[in-house]
């Protein structure tokens, strides 16, 4: 039977979390990750007390048309269900940000005076840029954004006011509703109300004079028109009545047959020429807005346009649904993107018909000039049927249509005059305040519960990050379970450091052999008689006689186990010979007090007598076969045949022999020697020895199954518990079970 284990379930559990090592983990570094987390914690407290507080004031507009809709649709200059379809809430919300907006509210406010928003206001310190990354303000100086129009007109200090304005204001929508929330963020909370209402207002104000304004210009286009329309329509009627007078055209008779169709498409002929001057007059009207670059949506052909109005309403309603997945995922979640593409395309899409109607109306103009045209020539055709004696007939209604048409078109402008004129005049209000900002009692910021909850996020990360760092870089193997699966190999006994007062003894006493003894039920006794037991049950069927021990380097209490094992052994009634085989540093051949005396160097090179090399310990009933003399090449010696001859008699002779072989890190001794025995126990320190190191000097026994397995050595029990309850039988957890 070999000692080794079967790793196969341990590879099963690999993938799988174990939480009872997640619990020691954090058991054993409570302490840290405690420290560390309420240090963040008085950190972020600190830091919220020392930050300047800010107050937030809102104040609210709601976007309403219903103003227009008493006025009818000749006077509003569009029904209602147009005029909430072109509330665009993200053009609403740009207007307000604009810089000609905030203009006004600087100038009006004098904040380039002000202590704050000034052009004279201090630079960010380090407070201020912590309100930032908190997210106090949006910003409290000019942010690095691209040039906007006329922004280089703009006097420094104003636009640097202006900017610190744009900084501390933040615009949004009420969830689908039609209502804005103008939000100021300011160091007082009067100035902060002071400001959000004066914003609020130059709002107000601010849709008023867009509306009158284009209204007027539209007014002046109007009466330009109608005074050359006025022009044309009196020098037609002139001609009429200068060409009765010169021909004495004073009345006509009796029509003939040809007179009378050429009186219905004279007829027709006006009523085309008509439309033509109509369509003309829109096509013109659109041109100048156009070229004057005016908004083309204020036109009535598209406020009439259903597939507009379902546009604006598809815009309305995903712009809505923008800015509520905006605030419920932020700014770069998939669902924001897609909606806002879809925004996008249904802009497009309104500007593509926009563009579709003013083409339509450019199309309509020319066929109904085409068609005024085409009717124009017929009427000369028929025209030329007639005698000689009704030219002058002829002459006459052309000229009596022109007069027509000139008064159809000046009546038609006329109108249109009267109604733009007076939507100038009227108060048309399609916002309105509905709640008015108020100073705040509270700050907005900083939240001393956020920064609690955030230092201690913060500090339990960082804690933990830090512990599971000290822990990765601790290189020694602080459990049996680490030390099985990095080797392979089984653990036969976990064994705890003992104080054995070395200094304290005399000569001729042994310190591991006298705890022994004196102490037969304690955890150090237990656990070699454990180590005893691995060694033996590691091939049940040719138990093992003949024990190398080693370690991969020194001082990690090889030599101890060594005499341990070979003390219990004796004790229970075995012959047992302890041979020490480090001809390099002899320390269990020194603590017999050998030195001087002949020993396996001797015995090897055969320059002593066999009789009297083995000494007996008294105590213990131990016969001890010290190194002897210094020896130039161990190798060779404990490679040799004379050695493994030596092992064959002492097999024969006593029932255990125990062989103290120096590490095999440093030197090749051990490697040398393992051949000839029958199994190697190999020696770790407890959370000293290097992972990589083990595996290398294990690497570097000779001999299939040779290592019987491994006693972790030298383990502190103050420090065992926290790497799990289970961790080791020498543990408090089974106290009750020993003495002393």
């Amino acid at each position: 039977m070999h000692g080794q284990i079967n790793r196969a379930p341990a590879a099963e559990d690999d993938d799988r979390i174990d939480l009872h090592q997640v619990v020691d983990f954090l058991v054993r570094r409570r302490l840290l990750i405690g420290f560390i987390a309420v240090l963040t914690m008085a950190l972020a407290l600190g830091t919220a007390l020392l930050l300047t507080p800010r107050y937030t004031s809102t104040a609210e507009i709601l976007l309403d048309p219903s103003s227009r809709s008493v006025l009818g649709d000749q006077l509003s200059g569009m029904d209602a269900a147009s005029v909430a379809a072109a509330s665009n809430i993200e053009n609403q919300i740009s207007i307000i940000e604009s810089l000609n907006l905030l203009r006004r509210v600087v100038e009006k406010e004098n904040l380039v005076a002000d202590p704050e928003f000034g052009s004279q206001a201090p630079g960010r310190s380090w407070r201020s840029v912590l309100s930032g990354l908190f997210g106090g303000s949006r910003a409290t100086t000019e942010p690095e954004r691209p040039a906007e129009p006329g922004a280089a007109a703009i006097p420094d200090d104003i636009r640097a006011s202006i900017y610190r304005l744009r900084g501390a204001l933040l615009v949004e929508r009420v969830g689908r509703s039609y209502i804005l929330q103008i939000s100021v963020t300011s160091t007082d909370p009067n100035r902060a109300a002071r400001l959000a209402n004066a914003v609020a207002d130059a709002f107000i104000v601010d849709q008023l004079e867009t509306r009158f304004d284009a209204a007027r210009r539209a007014s002046d286009w109007l009466n330009d028109r109608l005074q050359k329309l006025r022009e044309a329509l009196r020098r037609s009627e002139e001609a009429v009545s200068q060409f009765r007078t010169e021909h004495n055209l004073v009345s006509v008779g009796a029509r003939s047959l040809n007179e009378q169709q050429l009186s219905e498409i004279s007829a027709e002929l006006v009523q085309v020429e008509t439309e033509a001057a109509e369509k003309q007059a829109k096509y013109e009207q659109a041109k100048k807005i156009l070229d004057e670059g005016g908004n083309l949506a204020t036109l009535p052909d598209v406020i009439r346009s259903g597939v507009v109005t379902n546009l604006r309403g598809r815009h309305a309603e995903v712009s809505g649904r923008e800015a509520d997945l905006v605030t419920r995922y932020g700014e770069r979640h998939p669902l924001v993107v897609n909606v806002r593409a879809e925004r996008r395309e249904i802009e497009r899409q309104i500007s593509a018909e926009i563009n579709r109607i003013v083409a339509n109306l450019e199309n309509d103009y020319d066929v109904a000039r085409t068609r005024a045209a085409a009717m124009a020539a017929n009427v000369a055709a028929a025209s030329g049927q007639n005698t000689s004696d009704n030219a002058l007939a002829v002459k006459l209604r052309e000229l009596e249509r022109d007069a027509a048409a000139n008064r159809t078109l000046y009546e038609t402008f006329l109108n249109q005059s009267k109604v733009t004129s007076e939507q100038s005049e009227m108060d048309i209000r399609d916002a309105r305040i509905i709640t008015p900002a108020l100073a705040s009692g509270s700050p907005s910021f900083p939240r001393k519960s956020l920064f609690l909850a955030a230092g201690t996020a913060l500090g339990l990360v960082l804690g933990i990050g830090l512990a599971a760092l000290l822990d990765l870089l601790n290189a020694g193997f602080s459990s049996p379970r680490q030390l099985e699966e990095a080797t392979g190999l089984p653990v036969l006994s976990s064994v705890e450091w003992v104080n054995l007062a070395e200094g304290e003894k005399t000569r001729g006493t042994i310190p591991v052999v006298d705890f022994l003894a004196a102490k037969p039920l304690s955890r150090f006794s237990e656990s070699i008689r454990s180590l005893r037991a691995g060694v033996q049950m590691s091939d049940v069927d040719n138990p093992p006689r003949v024990v190398e021990i080693t370690s991969a380097s020194p001082s990690e209490g090889k030599t101890s186990i060594a005499l341990a094992m070979a003390a219990s052994a004796a004790s229970s009634g075995k012959r047992v010979v302890l041979v020490d085989c480090d001809l390099r540093r002899p320390s269990l051949t020194q603590q017999f007090g050998l030195d001087d005396k002949p020993g396996l160097v001797e015995w090897l090179a055969q320059t002593a007598a066999p009789d009297g090399l083995l000494y007996r310990h008294d105590a213990s009933g131990i016969f001890v076969l010290g190194a002897g003399g210094k020896s130039q090449n161990p190798p060779d010696l404990l490679g040799s045949a004379r050695m493994q001859h030596l092992i064959e008699q002492l097999r024969q002779s006593f029932d255990l022999v125990v062989m103290d072989a120096p590490p095999i890190g440093p030197v090749v001794d051990a490697a040398v020697l393992a051949p000839v025995v029958d199994k190697v126990l190999f020696v770790v320190r407890w959370n000293a020895t290097s992972r990589e190191f083990v595996r290398d000097a294990i690497e570097r026994i000779p001999g299939e199954r040779k290592i019987c397995g491994i006693a972790l050595n030298m383990i502190d029990l103050r420090g065992a518990p926290k790497y799990g309850r289970y961790s080791y039988h020498s543990s408090a957890y089974y106290k009750k079970y020993y003495v002393g």
